[in-house]
């Protein structure tokens, strides 16, 4: 899905003033418009969200909308009256803070066209609710999987969810493929079996319907390529691929030539594009290094293995600079300093947050006193902090650079396989999850979670109630 920019904003005024200002169309007050020039001369309220109303008072306005233009940090708004003295304009969705410009046109007494504007000094502040609410699919119906609005669509075991720079969404559904989302439809992209030539090394992801190989994927920085990692010993096939943009990511083809099975993760560095791939080797996750010009891995350095089936997924900071392992068997997260020039790892600190064990519990804290209970996929924000779906204990954490976890979104049901509690949207702290498992985050700061068990897709919109007080 794709959101119009500012300048694509800006360049929507320009034609409307502009239009507005070549007008010829000859009128006269015959019909109550006033030949005086209009007074602009403030606004209400200085502060709002979407759908408010948002009221220009002054004199002298006429009562033809048609012939008025109000941009919200150049964003257009909704004209939905105008008397002499006041108009009234709806807030739009995503506008965000930002200068109120006013444009109206209409013919001097003279008769020739006029155009009079007025940019407001004081700037009008959008104010977001933080909330969590459904994106996609039909909240707690399971096992179906059906295409179409976004809304209507049925998700098979969503899982691993990524964002592209344009806000499209990919999801990968266990046992299925990768499901596209875009411009509010779902649809098929990427079978995880079948759909190719063998003999060209397409397809082959899986051997049948119901193959669980599927791990992980991720784009290069350009989004041109899009990374897909599969579990399995070479003598089944590859373990690492990719799909191309050019091909819009419909064909798998393989790509590595070494043999590495039981890969349990996938990341790319936003820098120097770094593939990092975590495998379980002898019961204790490691660390690859994958150069697609040999088509082969080899071990990093500078970090200590962590025991006993942790199923561990690599997430990069958006500088490049950190590594953050989730080790889902071992309920804790390790961190590294990973240097983009010299693409080595240091500064680790095996157990970041959490506890080493096998002991799954709830608790927020910093470092050691957190707890997880089978954290799944994450992602990070400009600042560093990491977000994680935490997923037996049903609720989304948050975990800042120096180690503090706290609960993001979510009533915590800690150490249980499914939520009993019923669902519910809402406030952060009152929404209900139930295994959620993949999350990322698109442009604006906002996250979307897939979870397996309601089999949706939520979306926590992170609210500026405190930064606008």
């Amino acid at each position: 899905m794709k959101f119009h920019t500012k300048y694509l904003h800006s360049a929507l005024l320009c034609g409307i003033l502009l239009a507005a200002g070549c007008s010829d169309d000859p009128s006269d007050s015959s019909d109550g418009t006033p030949f005086q020039a209009p007074v602009f001369e403030a606004f209400s309220p200085e502060r709002g969200k979407a759908g408010d109303v948002i009221t220009i008072s002054g004199a002298y306005f006429g009562s033809d909308p048609s012939a008025i233009t109000v941009l919200i940090n150049s964003t257009p708004a909704a004209i939905l009256s105008v008397t002499d003295s006041a108009i009234a304009a709806l807030v739009p969705e995503e506008c965000g803070s930002g200068a109120i410009r006013i444009g109206l046109r209409r013919n001097s007494e003279t008769g020739n066209p006029t155009l009079y504007e007025k940019t407001f000094e004081a700037l009008f502040i959008y104010t977001v609710e933080s909330s969590v609410s459904t994106f996609a699919g039909r909240s707690g119906v399971t096992g179906q999987h059906y295409f179409g609005p976004l809304l209507t669509s049925c998700f098979y075991a969503p899982s691993l969810l990524i964002a592209d720079k344009e806000d499209n969404f990919y999801l990968a559904e266990w046992a299925r493929g990768v499901r596209l989302l875009s411009n509010g439809e779902t649809s098929w992209m990427l079978p995880m079996y079948g759909g190719g030539s063998p003999d060209q090394n397409q397809g082959n992801i899986a051997t049948d319907p119901y193959n669980y190989n599927f791990r992980g994927m991720a784009f290069s920085n350009d989004c041109s390529r899009l990374w897909i990692l599969v579990n399995r010993p070479q003598s089944d096939g590859p373990y690492l691929g990719y799909a191309l943009k050019n091909d819009g990511y419909k064909i798998w083809y393989a790509d590595s030539s070494d043999d590495q099975p039981n890969c349990e993760g996938l990341a790319v560095n936003p820098v120097d594009e770094q593939i990092v791939v975590c495998r379980n080797e002898n019961g204790s996750t490691r660390i690859f290094y994958y150069d697609p010009k040999s088509h082969t891995s080899s071990e990093a350095a500078g970090y200590t293995p962590i025991g006993a089936e942790c199923q561990s997924r690599p997430v990069f900071s958006k500088d490049g600079k950190r590594l953050y392992i989730i080790h889902k068997g071992r309920h804790c997260i390790s961190a590294y300093d990973y240097d983009p020039t010299t693409h080595q790892l240091t500064g680790e600190i095996p157990v970041f947050a959490g506890v080493n064990s096998e002991e799954r519990a709830y608790a927020d804290g910093t470092g050691s006193e957190a707890r997880f209970a089978f954290p799944e996929f994450g992602c990070c924000d400009e600042q560093g902090n990491l977000y994680v779906a935490d997923s037996w204990n049903h609720c989304i954490r948050k975990i800042t650079p120096e180690g503090v976890v706290t609960t993001l979104a979510g009533i915590p049901a800690p150490n249980t396989q499914d939520n009993p509690a019923t669902f519910a949207n809402g406030k952060l702290s009152e929404a209900v999850f139930s295994r959620p498992n993949g999350i990322c985050m698109d442009s604006k700061g906002n996250f979307y979670v897939a979870e397996e068990g309601f089999a949706d897709i939520r979306k926590i919109t992170i609210g500026n109630e405190l930064e606008n007080e």
